[in-house]
């Protein structure tokens, strides 16, 4: 079987103030389709962050639409999805179960990954294995780890509560507190029912509930851990795989030692966000999301696909690619990936400032790329940005490295960098006009930044 692994498509990511959708849908509507087609694809592993934010513009909706609709009616490829850090997973989830019947399976909460999907590829079936992103008190809650509301001591009660035996005879195939509580209502004519059921499920559950918060305390499972936790959902859901079955993981997850490339975002607050390679040992392939940079993690079969485009200027040097994943009946795969074709690069250009704006030759072959200038001067530049835009269209910032890097000659002379920004106009100032503002000129200044800060 082949498929075909991507991740991280960040859809509404908004890049220095300008909305990105329309590269993205350069790239997904054109080499993406064009890519399953002469691939011959079997299946797609979409590995998270569908989506930037939880809430997306409606122009990331329309395309995500587009796309799904694409897929399931003209192309009929089966696509597998779970979310990211960045979707709203409850969102992303919507019509799961009638989207499913289309072939575009979606898995949002760990409370609906924790069975393996079964597969029918062209060579045998396979087990598809969700790992959506979730924090780890939710991933313990949904495999029964998690502490519960029913104390100790409040199941001890129930378990005590006395239901007075009549002697009307009813035969059932419940246990005997059930019988007993079948008697209680027809006593009391008609007593409340749901208040015995609901001593009735509590009786039930007891145990089980009491075995859980055991097992949790002899474990030692940290619930606030993910890697013991993503551990423990592994476990969960290979154990289910049926023997001798394929399996692929797909899991949005930073990996210990991943190579972070600048725009993704922190996982959590506090505590440990890493789970260990060892968590996806036990799959044949294993479909990573979340880190932008394509990379193996300790195994070809254990990889992050990357992100389709570049999402910060840290990303510059990062060669994106589609993976393509070929498996064969034993599980083994082979890898190859696919450059991918956008529509702007992002580029980082150094040198000084009048360098840039006079070089013919460097202006032709980035004119509508995303530049970040990295000029060298150590002097102010006027209107730089306005400048360079002439010439670059799209000059998203500028990094003053050579005043940063330029000796002090005045121990009393402050770095730029650490003026706030009164003092900043007025070394500008001083810088321009040869001289220090005036009395009268440095009291309306100050007016001016006192409104700025009353207007904040």
């Amino acid at each position: 079987m082949r498929f075909l692994h991507t991740a991280d498509w960040h859809l509404g990511r908004i890049f220095y103030g300008q909305y990105l959708t329309d590269d993205q849908a350069h790239v997904l509507e054109n080499q993406f389709f064009t890519i399953l087609k002469d691939e011959k694809i079997d299946g797609i592993l979409l590995a998270g962050d569908i989506f930037d934010r939880a809430v997306p513009p409606i122009e990331a909706i329309e395309l995500w639409d587009s796309i799904i609709t694409r897929l399931a009616m003209d192309y009929k490829v089966p696509l597998f999805v779970v979310s990211g850090n960045h979707d709203g997973a409850e969102r992303l989830e919507v019509g799961r179960s009638m989207l499913s019947r289309s072939g575009i399976h979606i898995w949002g909460s760990p409370h609906h990954a924790l069975q393996p999907f079964e597969f029918e590829g062209s060579d045998g079936k396979l087990a598809i294995c969700p790992m959506p992103f979730s924090e780890p008190r939710r991933i313990g809650d949904a495999l029964g780890l998690g502490s519960t509301n029913i104390s100790l001591e409040t199941i001890q009660n129930i378990e005590n509560v006395e239901i007075p035996a009549t002697k009307t005879k009813t035969k059932t195939k419940g246990s005997k507190s059930k019988k007993a509580a079948i008697d209680v209502v027809e006593e009391s004519l008609f007593a409340s029912v749901d208040m015995v059921d609901e001593k009735i499920a509590a009786i039930e559950t007891s145990k089980s509930v009491t075995q859980d918060l055991t097992a949790h305390n002899e474990s030692g499972l940290n619930l606030h851990n993910y890697d013991q936790m993503y551990q423990a959902w592994s476990n969960h859901l290979r154990n289910q795989v049926p023997k001798g079955m394929r399996s692929i993981a797909i899991s949005h997850a930073f990996v210990m030692g991943g190579e972070v490339g600048g725009s993704e975002r922190t996982l959590s607050v506090g505590g440990s966000e890493q789970v260990h390679p060892q968590v996806f040992k036990d799959f044949h392939y294993t479909a990573l999301g979340h880190l932008h940079g394509p990379q193996r993690m300790g195994a070809d079969y254990i990889r992050y696909s990357g992100s389709p485009l570049k999402y910060s200027f840290d990303e510059h040097m990062q060669k994106k690619s589609f993976t393509i994943i070929d498996m064969d009946v034993k599980g083994n795969v082979d890898i190859s990936t696919i450059p991918v074709e956008a529509k702007r690069d992002v580029v980082i250009l150094e040198g000084y400032f009048e360098d840039l704006l006079n070089n013919k030759k460097l202006q032709a072959k980035h004119k509508d790329h995303y530049v970040q200038a990295r000029l060298l001067d150590t002097m102010p530049i006027m209107d730089g940005m306005a400048k360079l835009r002439q010439v670059y269209n799209r000059c998203m910032t500028i990094d003053l490295v050579g005043r940063v890097a330029a000796p002090v000659n005045d121990m009393g002379d402050a770095v730029f960098k650490e003026l706030n920004e009164r003092e900043l106009f007025n070394q500008f100032a001083e810088t321009v006009w040869k001289e220090p503002l005036t009395e009268r000129e440095q009291q309306y200044i100050n007016s001016v930044w006192d409104r700025i800060l009353k207007e904040d």
